[in-house]
């Protein structure tokens, strides 16, 4: 009787926790009617893995999305994957060049803040073109 209480009691405790169990799923974004980010993730044994499709993107001078394109049908796989306390980092191939992430979960863990991890060398670029670093981009877990 008293194993059934300590395992009902951190069954209770850990669905109250943050953790990689509410990260699952597969996350999107949408503006005006279409998906322009999915993000996918699992956790195997402790291991979070997934991938994801990044539609190309626009924003204005507030670095608020005001175009974005369909997501691509195909997943880059990310990797990196770190979960601390409800934000999850992680990072993805996009060419030579290696995309940084932060997830940070939201509601309970049914919606996030996607932010683009931006180096200070690409803010210095994208401000010569007088573009802003993009603003989080809020996703629904589905």
């Amino acid at each position: 009787m008293k194993a059934l209480v300590v395992a009902l009691a951190m069954t209770a405790l850990s669905a109250n926790q943050p953790g990689a169990g509410s990260i699952d799923g597969t996350w999107t974004a949408e503006f005006q009617g279409r998906t322009f980010i999915r993000l996918e993730l699992k956790t195997v044994n402790g291991t979070i893995s997934g991938g994801m499709a990044l539609g190309d993107i626009e924003v204005d001078g507030q670095g608020e999305v005001k175009r974005a394109r369909d997501v691509p049908r195909d997943l880059k796989h990310i990797f990196a994957a770190t979960l601390r306390g409800s934000t999850l980092s992680f990072s993805r191939k996009d060419g030579d060049g290696t995309d940084r992430f932060e997830l940070k979960l939201l509601e309970g863990g049914k919606a996030g803040e996607l932010t683009f991890e931006v180096s200070d060398e690409d803010i210095r670029e994208l401000a010569k073109d007088g573009i802003p670093p993009p603003k989080p981009i809020r996703l629904t877990k589905r």
